[in-house]
């Protein structure tokens, strides 16, 4: 990993992975860092340990976690409401994760009140999809691609939060995978008061719609023989160009986790499901794990993956991954917003 050092000049689009601060007007001090990782130790290692993590992790907090929080809170603090950070990656490279430790680190180390949103969980309910599969393609019954996601509900609720009072209670939508549906509004969290921070990560945050003539040649077989005229990519594309764009333009700060490959993906995925079988049983089965629906499931993902890996979309932060999850490098180059 490549060191910035404290107080070295930052030059946009260059690879760092701080350890001692952060490339903005206010650098943190290497003893704040310290101290604010003291503070959190026991907080942090619990997670470690309730994430399955590698104990490697440990070093990440200050070398990345702790800096960026501080970094986001100084944001923050220039815009004067709830900051919205969105976190792009392909599944299986850790969104959530990383989200999840800024929550804790922004909570224990800064005292900031953090809302963590999923994409995964505005998909559209089962019933919905069927009648789009119905109406439109019979491919559209399957979650993920952009069209499966109910935009309406995440922007309001984005917008509640941002609005919120100390009082107010703001529900937050969950979606079950094993029974591949919406939960009724009687399980959802809440969310009370006004956040700090809404993190929200999603797989395709970011994506751009592409020109139509790029959408002609099949990326797989799925596409060619489920697909054959396109009609499911491009309705898909139209989806992309649409209120996607509008909830995009909501972010004020991103951050993109690149893999080395889309093999590579596919490979992190299933042994997301592998832990999600064992930590669930028998109280999660989405029967991805057997037979071609795995790679089935996969290829509806495959060709906004697969452009997001070559042309990744423009972000505050692009951190790379290796094979083996580990981060390789960061790229700081902030929007002026």
């Amino acid at each position: 990993m490549a060191d910035y050092k404290a107080g070295g000049e930052h030059r946009p689009g260059t690879v760092i992975l701080p350890e001692a601060s952060w490339p903005d007007e206010c650098p943190l001090p290497a003893q704040s860092i310290t101290e604010a990782r003291q503070h959190a130790v026991l907080a942090l290692q619990r997670f470690i340990a309730d994430e399955q993590l590698p104990q490697g992790w440990m070093s990440v907090f200050p070398r990345l976690v702790i800096p960026m929080a501080a970094w986001l809170l100084s944001n923050q603090n220039r815009v004067g409401r709830p900051l919205v950070m969105a976190i792009g990656g392909s599944q299986g490279s850790g969104k959530t994760t990383l989200a999840r430790a800024l929550r804790l680190v922004l909570h224990h180390c800064f005292a900031v009140s953090t809302c963590v949103l999923s994409l995964d969980d505005f998909y559209l309910s089962r019933h919905s999809r069927r009648e789009l599969a119905d109406s439109v393609h019979p491919l559209l019954a399957t979650r993920g691609v952009p069209g499966t996601h109910d935009i309406e509900a995440l922007l309001g609720c984005v917008d509640e939060l941002r609005d919120a009072s100390p009082d107010t209670r703001t529900p937050l939508p969950r979606f079950d995978k094993s029974a591949d549906d919406r939960l009724p509004e009687s399980e959802w969290h809440t969310f009370q008061g006004r956040p700090g921070v809404i993190l929200l990560e999603g797989w395709c945050l970011g994506a751009r719609a592409v020109d139509e003539r790029e959408l002609d040649e099949p990326v797989n077989s799925l596409e060619a023989e489920q697909d054959p005229d396109g009609l499911w990519r491009r309705y898909v594309n139209e989806q992309l160009a649409g209120r996607y764009q509008d909830l995009f333009r909501r972010f004020d700060r991103s951050l993109f986790l690149q893999p080395p490959s889309w093999d590579a993906v596919k490979r992190w995925r299933l042994l997301q499901e592998a832990k999600l079988i064992r930590n669930r049983s028998d109280s999660y089965r989405a029967h991805l794990d057997e037979g071609d629906a795995f790679a089935t499931f996969m290829a509806h993902y495959e060709r906004i993956t697969r452009r997001l890996l070559e042309s990744p979309p423009a972000s505050d932060i692009h951190l790379a991954l290796d094979e083996q999850q580990r981060f390789t490098g960061l790229t700081f180059n902030p929007s002026e917003r």
